[in-house]
């Protein structure tokens, strides 16, 4: 009996396993050293890259929906009171949003300084430096992939300041400078607080993050940069807050109120980055 001629029975190749990866571009309105998809952000945050950031188009919508108000208040003294029922809601949730604030500042600090550490302690930073990539913009990615593992508790604390703030800066700067008395001034004093407010979260984020870099290449003790970068933050909200504690005259009070929590970021935060670079370059 003949054998009959065994046939190969071949396979169709099976379909390619779909395998989730990072878009080349996220983020596009941020500078690219900010982006989840620049390389040095992506192999921080590994995992943790698909976060959500905060919706500013509805934020800003928010924030002026109440300027307006506050605005039109000027001619209409009674819209003011539109905000008293909510006088209530702003003491309950502000304090959870502060202390929201405070662990997200906690948090951008010490992953920010242990990353730092890490890459010099491990002597990987000189491959860093090896990118097309200034060493500034290798700090600021260092310091942005800090602040977006946190993003999504910055985005709910941001909110909260802006759905809930203006009822008791209504309060605060009528006994300040009185809204009956300069409705003009209050009202122009009032609505840049409030959007100081909200201005501020992520300005003193990124100060964090920029205290954490700093730390970072110039500590060489996990323990002691944590703990450092965290005594760098206490300092600056207890100097922001301690000064608005004595009885000001209406002029100084509003300066206090307006100006340190909006330029002391702004003037701090290139000097820590300055600083940090200045260390890597030169060394101890």
């Amino acid at each position: 009996m003949n054998a009959q001629p065994k046939t190969l029975m071949t396979q169709p190749n099976p379909p390619p396993v779909p395998v989730m990866t990072m878009p080349r571009e996220l983020d596009r309105a941020w500078p690219e050293w900010a982006r989840r998809s620049n390389p040095i952000v992506r192999r921080q945050l590994g995992i943790y890259w698909k976060l959500m950031p905060p919706d500013f188009w509805l934020l800003g919508r928010y924030v002026g929906y109440q300027l307006i108000l506050l605005v039109l208040s000027i001619a209409l003294p009674f819209l003011l009171t539109v905000f008293m029922p909510a006088a209530t809601v702003s003491l309950v949730v502000l304090p959870v949003a502060f202390v929201l604030h405070v662990q997200s500042l906690f948090r951008i600090g010490s992953m920010t300084s242990m990353s730092v550490l890490d890459e010099v302690r491990n002597d990987s930073l000189d491959l860093l430096r090896l990118c097309p990539r200034p060493l500034h913009h290798i700090m600021y990615s260092k310091a942005a992939a800090g602040v977006w593992r946190n993003v999504e508790n910055i985005s709910m604390v941001m909110f909260a300041a802006a759905l809930t703030t203006l009822p008791l800066l209504v309060i605060l700067f009528d006994n300040w400078v009185g809204t009956n008395e300069q409705p003009v001034l209050s009202r122009i004093a009032i609505s840049a607080a409030l959007v100081i407010s909200v201005v501020r979260i992520p300005l003193e984020c990124a100060l964090m993050a920029a205290f954490g870099v700093l730390v970072g290449t110039t500590v060489r003790l996990r323990g002691a940069a944590i703990m450092t970068t965290a005594l760098l933050g206490v300092g600056y909200i207890a100097a922001i807050n301690l000064i608005r504690i004595p009885p000001w005259p209406t002029e100084i009070r509003l300066l206090v109120e307006l100006v340190p929590p909006l330029v002391l970021p702004l003037l701090l935060i290139p000097l820590c980055f300055w600083l940090a670079v200045r260390q890597i370059e030169h060394g101890k």
